[in-house]
């Protein structure tokens, strides 16, 4: 008597039956990951911080309640009141800045290893889009506990964008929804967070993935020698000959080491949630400036920038630095990949890298 299938296989075989999920799910997971691609799962952290922010923040919207007189008592019923509510909130605090460091460094990677260039201009502009859009995440989220830490870093942050030549003063009440800092910044900055950037994420994120997936990562060990950078990640004709190429299956090996880097990288959450869980202010009080108010740390380069430039210089020289960086693929034709043929890009990259940090720790002791 012929043993009869599971339920969840007949589901499967009924659904592929009717959509071919099978061969969508082969074209997904059978790739082949050059070795040579030294990704060291930047990327892959940076989605896992995202999945953990997205369900943290999730259980925190439940509770949380975006009104002045209403934000700061629910934070305090979910750290003190919910089981596990402080966990809960310290977790999604730290894997906000976590995913803002990784996402720089997974950016930062594919700089410093020249894996930007042809044909791969498109899925550099979309990282960049997604480090903007992580980086607004954090800046939303940072006003909705309204403690006084939170109004103040905001008030000082966004001065940032009132500080931009001309339509400072337009951006300024776009993003506070007046001139101060309000209830309506509050509400305003809440739906950012909640849904639009979110929004926005899924979509870059999803362009950004199908992306990698066709072109696949570059194999920087076949186009060390390639003059040709339209075709140097183009595989050989032939099965010996591709062969005679180191590849790592994505699934399951690659996979396999992803998955071990999101536990390292939960264990390490878990632990800093832990041993220094988010904290709480006072409530918010637009009457009283707390000394040395400072934005958030991924925010000082340019606050400290603003403190020591003119105000014209300090605003457009990180509005050009972006511009730069989107555009960088388009301008930067040297085709070679290995750092010691891309001496100028190298430099001027070590040189924004060190300054950045530089004013960050300048902004931060200051």
């Amino acid at each position: 008597m012929p043993t009869r299938k599971p339920v969840a296989l007949r589901a499967w075989d009924w659904l592929d039956s009717r959509y071919q999920l099978s061969g969508l799910l082969g074209a997904l997971l059978h790739v082949d990951i050059p070795l040579s691609a030294r990704t060291y799962y930047l990327g892959g952290i940076t989605l896992f911080f995202f999945i953990v922010q997205a369900a943290t923040g999730t259980l925190l919207a439940l509770y949380y309640q975006p009104s002045p007189d209403r934000a700061y008592g629910s934070v305090l019923f979910i750290m003190n009141e919910l089981s596990f509510g402080w966990l809960i909130r310290s977790i999604h605090a730290w894997g906000a800045n976590l995913m803002v460091l990784f996402c720089i460094f997974h950016l930062l990677r594919i700089f410093f290893q020249g894996v930007y260039k042809a044909p791969r201009e498109i899925t550099w502009v979309v990282g960049c889009l997604l480090l903007a859009v992580t980086l607004g995440f954090g800046f939303t989220g940072y006003l909705l506990p309204w403690d006084q830490r939170a109004f103040w870093a905001t008030t000082v942050g966004s001065e940032i964008a009132g500080a931009v030549p001309g339509i400072g003063q337009y951006l300024l009440i776009i993003l506070r929804g007046g001139v101060e800092v309000t209830a309506l910044t509050l509400s305003r900055f809440f739906g950012v967070h909640v849904l639009v950037l979110p929004a926005s994420l899924l979509i870059s994120l999803g362009i950004h993935m199908v992306l990698v997936h066709q072109q696949g990562l570059a194999d920087r060990a076949r186009s060390a020698n390639s003059k040709d950078v339209s075709a140097q990640d183009t595989p050989p004709e032939g099965a010996a000959a591709k062969a005679r190429r180191r590849f790592l299956p994505f699934f399951p090996h690659y996979v396999l080491d992803e998955v071990i880097a999101w536990y390292i990288m939960l264990a390490i959450l878990i632990v800093l949630a832990s041993l220094f869980p988010a904290g709480l202010e006072d409530p918010a009080d637009p009457l009283r400036t707390p000394a040395h108010t400072k934005p958030e740390w991924y925010f000082l380069f340019l606050y400290q920038g603003l403190k020591i430039l003119p105000r014209t210089a300090g605003v457009m020289a990180p509005m050009l630095g972006i511009l730069l960086l989107l555009l960088l693929p388009f301008i930067d034709r040297n085709p070679h990949l290995v750092a010691a043929r891309r001496p100028i890009a190298i430099s001027l990259g070590v040189l924004s890298v060190v300054g950045i940090v530089g004013f960050t720790i300048w902004g931060w002791l200051s």
